[in-house]
């Protein structure tokens, strides 16, 4: 059945897959409402997206920049995920009070937590600014030059929004690859204080094992609540202020949905690349994912065993370990799923295509644009390959190593002894067990000559350790860690200049990443030809609406709950429950991912999750779901809507079998798994036994 998704603004709808699409908020058509009238919407445009007016756009938040949120109370309550609210809660956790194992409640206002480098932002409109943008770039025109232009009249209409009283500000976001551009205009709020968190076991039940798998059953949520001056306006953390009343507020429903109930998502998916040739994905395979699968394997084994070993670490660096494990296990899901499902050879089929209809059609300026590329990403590979290497060994590896390269930009500024700068430093060091990461480091120094191309690709400080140590890795890593201020902090916070610095063994080997890192990048063009393949694609098939890649601002998707079979003899239901969790716990009781701590075991074992939470066709509280929407990285904590908007669940994961999907959707494979929002209100409700954050919000039984 082809379902008709939101489309471009101002753009003409056509007919598409509903389930395929991270659509722009903007102007439907009347047969684009007509179709999602037929699927179950029964909103109006205006209620969706109105620039001038309350809407469902307005109860939707950027979380800090990585993730999404939605507000569920005039009271400024934000639900997102758990692991979106992860960093937060481990800024707050010690071994005696350890929120990530045991959750946290704020039972009154004054006990809910701020968050200094938390914020959340709403998206208040998006113009288009291609024309504008545009207007002085000159045929032939020489790309340094273009791009100071460009980045010139950028600049004015961004400053033309900036409204700093009131905290509003654009951002000018390219589409297609810059051949369309858009100004997205926001409110940032910084005053966050965290309100509550589930206990870790549930939060991130299924811990690295279920990633990125179904069945899952994480209750991924976490809940925060901005904050606002007397006068309902931004503020920085202030105990005077006071709980944002939003422009309008998500209302709850907790009537569950059917197979084939509609579902839409909104939020703010990070980054996707489904018009990217053959060549560039065959490119990220061999480089990206191939090599961050591997370098970070051999990190997260080393941070594993420590955390395992000691709950001090484990607090310091659970934050640091899920990030860098998410996209780890990414890696690998993503390079199998593109080639089970054969993803190369589709796109090389689509570009003869393409080179066909070019040539016969007299496109003189897409002829050749194949063979360049792949010319292109031949000549460039061993540079995209060592930049990679050398961002996941150093600048990803090693904290200390990562804050040497980040302090060499500070020491330059005038204003690097800024308070802002000592703060990071404080951060920075508070999670960093020196001990541990020396042993990081150590095992990232060895690892990257192992898998360099040639020696020609190794920085400088190899020749030192060659010269100096005999080749002898722990040697040199240990005389570092002996000599270097930046192992140090109290040595550290009594720097006076940038010379003192500048002397530092450490410092000195982050010169020599840098300096290899800058002559392995190489400005290739390549980006030029991939938009100009995507003009061709799309000028080839002018009577096919292309959505375009997902680059962080606001976007939806439209969809129906729906299951899926991975395999002839495999067919999953959508939804789980309650007793899967229990199964997990209890038939592995070695495996750490699926530990519960015992209120929380006892919780799940009474059973006594509330009626108002029981699905009335399963007789039980379903856990989480699956849906066909499309969504990405950043879509986390997005809001998860049913007709008439009312939330259903947050969005959280997508599903191991078409982890291609930033490069290529699948219609039959590609899942959004969502957190029933039924088992986030449970677990507030009867295992928290939080009344005051349900009170808040409007329920529809």
């Amino acid at each position: 059945m082809k379902r008709i998704a939101f489309i471009l603004l101002c753009l003409v709808a056509l007919t598409v897959k509903a389930d395929e699409g991270m659509w722009m908020v903007g102007n439907m058509s009347e047969k684009t409402q007509k179709v999602l009238k037929e699927m179950g919407l029964e909103l109006t445009p205006e209620q969706i997206y109105n620039p001038n007016g309350p809407s469902l756009n307005n109860a939707i938040v950027m979380f800090g920049g990585f993730c999404s949120g939605v507000v569920v109370s005039n009271e400024g309550l934000v639900f997102t995920n758990h692991h979106c609210g992860f960093d937060a809660i481990q800024d707050h956790s010690t071994v005696k009070y350890d929120y990530l194992k045991n959750g946290f409640f704020a039972k009154r206002l004054k006990d809910e937590l701020p968050n200094p480098e938390l914020y959340v932002a709403f998206h208040l409109s998006t113009v288009d600014v291609t024309d504008k943008l545009l207007a002085g770039v000159k045929p032939g025109m020489d790309e340094m030059a273009k791009a100071l232009y460009m980045d010139s009249v950028a600049t004015s209409l961004e400053e033309a929004v900036l409204d700093t009283v009131n905290c509003i500000y654009g951002e000018i976001t390219p589409y297609y690859k810059g051949s369309k551009y858009y100004l997205s205009v926001y409110q940032r709020f910084d005053d966050v204080r965290l309100v509550f968190a589930p206990p870790q076991s549930l939060g991130k039940f299924g811990g690295d094992t279920d990633n990125w798998m179904w069945p899952r059953q994480t209750c991924d949520f976490s809940v925060f609540r901005i904050y606002a001056n007397k006068n309902n306006k931004p503020a920085e953390y202030s105990k005077d202020n006071v709980p944002y009343h939003p422009v309008s507020y998500a209302h709850v429903s907790t009537q569950g949905y059917q197979p084939g109930s509609f579902c839409m998502t909104f939020g703010y998916p990070g980054s996707t690349d489904r018009y990217l040739s053959s060549y560039g994905i065959e490119n990220t395979m061999r480089t990206s994912n191939d090599l961050r699968y591997q370098v970070r394997g051999v990190k997260l084994a080393i941070l594993d065993e420590a955390m395992k070993r000691d709950d001090a670490i484990r607090i310091m660096y659970a934050s640091k370990y899920a990030s860098s494990s998410n996209y780890w296990k990414f890696s690998l899901g993503q390079n199998k799923a593109l080639k089970d499902l054969k993803v190369i050879e589709e796109k090389q089929a689509l570009e003869k295509e393409i080179k066909e209809w070019a040539a016969k059609n007299h496109k003189t300026q897409y002829v050749g644009i194949l063979d360049s590329l792949q010319a292109l990403y031949k000549a460039n590979f061993p540079g995209d390959y060592t930049v990679t290497l050398l961002e996941e060994s150093f600048y990803s590896g090693s904290d200390i190593m990562q804050f040497a390269m980040k302090s060499m930009i500070s020491y330059m500024r005038p204003d690097a002894k800024d308070d802002g700068f000592k703060d990071d430093v404080k951060k920075t060091y508070r999670d960093i067990n020196i001990d541990l990461d020396k042993k990081v480091f150590a095992a990232m120094i060895k690892n990257y000559k192992q898998q360099a191309l040639s020696k020609d690709y190794l920085p400088d400080f190899y020749e030192e350790i060659d010269e100096k140590f005999g080749g002898d890795i722990d040697a040199y890593t240990n005389h570092l860690y002996a000599t270097s201020v930046l192992t140090d902090l109290e040595k550290v916070n009594k720097l006076e200049s940038s010379e003192e610095l500048h002397q530092d063994p450490i410092y000195y080997m982050a010169v020599s990443v840098l300096t290899k890192l800058y002559q392995s990048y190489k400005a290739s063009g390549i980006t030029e030809f991939e938009r100009l393949l995507g003009d061709a694609l799309r000028e080839m098939n002018r009577e096919k609406e292309y959505y375009p890649d997902a680059n962080f601002t606001m976007r939806m998707s439209f969809g129906i709950v729906e299951g899926y079979s991975p395999s002839s003899d495999l067919n999953y239901v959508h939804y789980t429950l309650p007793q899967s969790l229990i199964d997990k716990y209890e038939k592995n009781p070695d495996n750490y991912d699926y530990q519960l701590i015992p209120s929380v075991y006892k919780w799940l074992k009474k059973g006594k999750f509330g009626k108002r939470y029981i699905d009335k066709s399963l007789g039980q509280m379903p856990l989480c779901f699956l849906t066909n929407n499309d969504i990405t990285g950043g879509n986390s904590g997005s809001g998860m809507f049913d007709g008439k908007g009312r939330l259903i669940g947050l969005a959280f994961d997508g599903n191991w079998e078409a982890m291609s999907s930033d490069l290529k959707f699948d219609t039959n494979l590609q899942r959004c798994i969502g957190v029933d929002i039924r088992y986030v209100l449970s677990v507030i409700d009867t295992y928290s036994k939080g009344k005051r954050l349900i009170n808040e919000l409007t329920l529809e039984d």
